[in-house]
């Protein structure tokens, strides 16, 4: 396909005269017609699509005017640009998009973070106000046998209220069976009954005041009934008795931490330690001593 190059029109097949205008056609012109830099300096019409040179005002197709038209190699460029423009807009705001996202990830985790670590901070203020770090308690003391008793015992064990009615029945009978006075004393006392157990500790103590074993098991119900000075003079006097007794030893250290007495306790336990650091009263001393 070439066109005149004096009128424009579109000629179809080879002539040597233009069949618009008469112009004479030069071979020249169709060589150069088929060059690419003719080809992209081709005008497209708006109106029809038609293709035009750039020497033309006016489409010979349909005659609308060529001014403001941009050439095929323009008009590839332009849409190529369009569409890398487009895709960088995309792009950009894909990134922005995803930055903001991020941006808005990271202060939610920041604010999470916060709100964690304030609820913890208070549960721990909670737990040192309400005394649950507190190192002067312990709720249990070691009696003769080696075994634990509660300091709480909330109430009476039925299981051996059977035993007991039969022994204070023996004793009323025969009130000086100091023997069976003290099995009484240790029967309240595992039942929880730390006040009567306390009055028949003492009336067999009144008789034989060197037995160290009922003194201490005498304290441990002081001890029970929160009356730390007495258990402590009682299970004191106990050791004066018996100077290797080291459950006693062993007591005073826990009696005197749970009334506060810090430097004396660990003094108890170092003792108990010292006597046999390899007896069950041995280990539980340096437990404690090494806890508090």
């Amino acid at each position: 396909m070439n066109y005149c190059p004096e009128c424009g029109f579109k000629i179809v097949g080879k002539f040597n005269f233009c069949p618009n205008c008469g112009s004479k056609i030069e071979s020249e012109f169709y060589s150069q017609d088929k060059s690419s830099e003719k080809s992209a300096n081709l005008f497209i019409c708006k109106n029809c699509g038609e293709e035009n040179p750039r020497e033309n005002s006016d489409c010979f197709s349909c005659g609308a005017p060529l001014t403001g038209q941009i050439s095929k190699r323009q008009n590839k460029s332009k849409q190529e640009m369009k569409k890398n423009t487009n895709r960088n807009t995309s792009d950009v705001g894909f990134e922005t998009d995803t930055n903001v996202n991020d941006k808005n990830k990271v202060l939610d985790n920041k604010k999470i973070l916060i709100i964690s670590s304030t609820i913890v901070l208070i549960f721990i203020i909670a737990l040192v106000i309400s005394g649950v770090f507190e190192t002067g308690v312990v709720s249990e003391v070691s009696q003769v046998n080696n075994q634990s008793v509660d300091s709480n015992t909330g109430g009476v064990k039925l299981a051996n209220m059977e035993e007991i009615n039969q022994f204070e029945n023996k004793i009323k009978e025969n009130p000086d069976d100091l023997e069976s006075t003290l099995h009484l004393a240790h029967l309240q006392q595992d039942a929880g009954l730390s006040e009567k157990a306390i009055i028949n500790y003492k009336k067999y103590l009144t008789k034989f005041p060197e037995n160290s074993d009922a003194r201490v098991d005498m304290a441990i119900c002081y001890y029970n009934l929160n009356d730390y000075n007495t258990a402590i003079s009682e299970m004191e006097t106990a050791v004066k008795y018996q100077p290797k007794h080291q459950i006693a030893y062993l007591n005073l250290g826990i009696v005197n931490l749970a009334a506060k007495n810090l430097e004396a306790s660990k003094e108890w336990f170092r003792k108990t330690i010292e006597l046999d650091p390899n007896s069950e009263a041995g280990k539980r001393a340096q437990e404690l001593l090494h806890s508090h």
